[in-house]
């Protein structure tokens, strides 16, 4: 989880480096959210690190921009699995997504607009089980049962919509709401117009 929060904040760094240190134009800017309802929620479990993302977003067009994504989401299972050999097994996830998204939006005033899109992303999922009195690793036989499917692979494309809305409280700065399916379902933050 520290090396995954690690280069999160190393690529928000440098993602903010690279902006300042370009012309500013009012087509670029920075997103930064949490998520209100991780994607995992269904699933019972604990929240390690609640889900945060970033965005970096050009607008091409007056209707249309291009943003990179990335999110982090980590959880833990609050009940045990019980395989057939009796062990009580508890499962973590650490999931990190990178995207390209493409947005279209309409402005409703100057302070409000909304907006809706596509995400083409890769996610990587860093799934443990462990036993659930002493903590440590489980490694099961191939042929064994297990909570989850241990020949998935730990990443893969994924795709998803999006819906939101940005109300700018300032001139550049604004809010950001949105629904759509990544690290979370429902996020929030903040919005800065470079």
């Amino acid at each position: 989880m520290k090396n995954s929060i690690k280069f999160i904040t190393a690529l928000c760094m440098l993602l903010t480096s690279t902006v300042l240190l370009a012309q500013s134009t009012g087509k670029l800017s920075l997103s930064a959210g949490i998520g209100v309802l991780p994607t995992f929620i269904a699933d019972d479990a604990t929240v390690n690190t609640p889900p945060i993302n970033a965005r970096l977003t050009y607008q091409m067009t007056p209707a249309f921009s291009l943003s990179g994504f990335v999110g982090y989401a980590s959880s833990t299972s609050n009940s045990p699995f019980i395989i057939s050999d009796g062990q009580q097994a508890l499962v973590s996830n650490k999931q990190t997504l990178f995207g390209l998204r493409g947005e279209l939006k309409k402005s409703i005033t100057e302070k409000f607009e909304v907006y809706g899109g596509a995400m083409l992303g890769y996610n990587h999922s860093n799934i443990r089980e462990f036993d659930k009195a002493t903590g440590a690793s489980i490694i099961r036989d191939p042929e064994a049962p297990t909570p989850f499917d241990p020949d998935r692979p730990n990443g893969e494309l994924l795709y998803s919509g999006f819906v939101g809305t940005t109300y700018y409280v300032h001139k550049g700065i604004g809010l950001f709401a949105e629904v759509g399916y990544g690290v979370s379902l429902l996020n929030a933050g903040i919005t800065i117009k470079i």
